[in-house]
């Protein structure tokens, strides 16, 4: 950090400290509290407060215009949170018009709109210090991880090949999460779908070195039909396994889930290594042949890695789980058993049905998820791996969690981690071919994804500690008069 850097941040604390000064007391008088301890906070929370701006102050361009662009809204984005605490010191009174009942719901609603915000800025602060002690430059960062994923059609289409199946994932424990089943074992249910999609092609389309075991004459739709259907149903299957432990065996979701992943990844191994069933004769490669052309998803023009069926089946899966939850009864019931399922279990809802649902229709979205990282439309890609999963099933977790569990916000969320875990490896390359070069690490990318989610659940457990929505209601004329 330079001198000038340094005065900047002095004059900010000072500027800080100031605006926390004036405007802390009256709030706190206007709340009964003491005038002298709303400056005496007020002005500690700017002033120091104001030193969590330094990793942006440190990248940001030395000019006047630029420091005050940065420097007010970062004050005023650090005092708001005791600023909204202050006014919602009222001593548990209710309002008394409806005017004071909107600005009562304000403050309970603005502590949640802004939490995601804090949760990104602290994350992105903590990847500025990573990548400065590392002597990278973090613009530099940007700009490599930008070029590498949304600087071209080809890169955009990219990430949207791996935004899709990502985002299906996540719409599926939308459903599980919002219901209380914690679904770890989504990663292995991804892997299923794989193996039950790679198990239609080889029953009705065969591999490029070989024709399928039951050659019925089908076309190519038919053919994508039946290896979806099959990649949902072995994925709904295996979600549906760990439903049925928990509710015939008592074994909590999470610990099946663990277990149901590993049986998945072995059994994944042992089709495709050693001399498995599924390895071509003579290949030490722990992979399948590549699907035969008429087992492969159409590319969309050029772009080899993205299709529109792709598109479509994700835009429908979105629709369809957005009004389970917004709209049908179901989706009331799986909201109610996640506030507290033995109250719902009390109110009449079929409990121990609606977590075996829940959890085949996650599974039957994560399959549908794992057809895809399989069924191409590049033919390099169109064959089962080691990994066919590469990971989505633990992202999709991090998403939802993200994403506060939202329909509305996971399609968002989704894409972001997209465009961070496919610009990752531009970010090493950048790096490594920088002058003097610098060891970056692609892994550098699931740490901001691992903080931000991290982050993001810290700041909403203290909004629940200190601005939990009080779901106040407007005095009627009786209290009024009594007050």
């Amino acid at each position: 950090m330079n001198d000038t850097t340094l005065l900047w941040l002095v004059i900010w604390m000072l500027v800080g400290a100031v605006l926390g000064a004036l405007i802390t007391p009256f709030l706190y008088r206007q709340k009964g509290r003491r005038v002298q301890e709303g400056l005496l906070v007020g002005a500690i929370m700017g002033a120091v407060g104001t030193v969590l701006l330094l990793p942006f102050w440190s990248v940001a361009p030395e000019t006047i215009s630029a420091r005050i662009v940065l420097g007010i809204p970062g004050i005023l984005l650090l005092l708001l949170p005791l600023w909204i605490w202050a006014l919602r010191l009222d001593g548990g009174r209710r309002p008394r018009t409806r005017r004071d009942l909107f600005v009562a719901n304000l403050l309970d609603l603005l502590p949640t709109a802004l939490v995601p915000v804090y949760g990104v800025v602290a994350a992105i602060a903590i990847i500025i210090l990573i990548l400065q002690s590392q002597n990278a430059d973090p613009q530099l960062a940007w700009d490599y991880l930008y070029d590498g994923t949304l600087a071209s059609a080809i890169n955009r289409a990219d990430v949207a090949a791996f935004w899709m199946p990502l985002a299906i994932t996540s719409f599926g424990l939308v459903l599980t999460y919002n219901s209380g089943l914690w679904n770890i074992g989504v990663e292995g249910q991804v892997i299923m779908g794989a193996i039950g999609t790679t198990w239609a092609v080889r029953l009705f389309a065969g591999t490029v070195d070989a024709g399928p075991q039951i050659d019925l004459g089908l076309g190519h739709t038919v053919i994508l039909l039946l290896c979806f259907i099959f990649g949902a149903l072995v994925g709904g299957l295996w979600a549906a396994i760990a439903a049925v432990l928990k509710t015939r065996g008592g074994v909590n979701e999470i610990f099946g889930g663990v277990a149901l992943n590993f049986i998945a990844q072995t059994f994944n191994m042992y089709l495709i290594s050693n001399g498995g069933p599924w390895q071509p004769t003579g290949s030490r490669a722990t992979e399948t042949a590549i699907f035969a052309p008429i087992a492969r998803l159409v590319p969309y023009n050029e772009h080899r890695h993205l299709s529109l069926t792709t598109v479509y089946i994700t835009v429908g899966a979105f629709i369809v789980v957005a009004l389970i939850m917004y709209i049908s009864r179901w989706g009331l019931e799986l909201r109610a058993m996640g506030k507290n399922i033995k109250s719902a279990y009390l109110r009449g809802i079929h409990t121990e049905r609606n977590i075996i649902l829940a959890m085949a229709m996650c599974g039957a979205l994560a399959g549908l998820a794992g057809a895809f990282r399989v069924m191409g439309p590049f033919e390099v890609r169109a064959k089962l791996t080691a990994n066919p999963s590469g990971g989505l099933g633990f992202l999709a977790i991090m998403v939802v969690l993200l994403a506060s569990m939202s329909v509305i916000l996971t399609p968002l969320v989704s894409f972001v981690f997209a465009v961070l875990s496919k610009g990752g490896e531009s970010v090493e390359n950048g790096f490594n071919w920088a002058t003097p070069p610098i060891k970056i690490d692609r892994s550098l990318v699931q740490v901001l994804q691992s903080t931000l989610v991290l982050l993001v659940v810290l700041a909403f457990g203290v909004r629940n500690r200190f601005f939990a929505p009080r779901h106040v209601q407007v005095m009627d004329d009786d209290e009024v008069a009594r007050t």
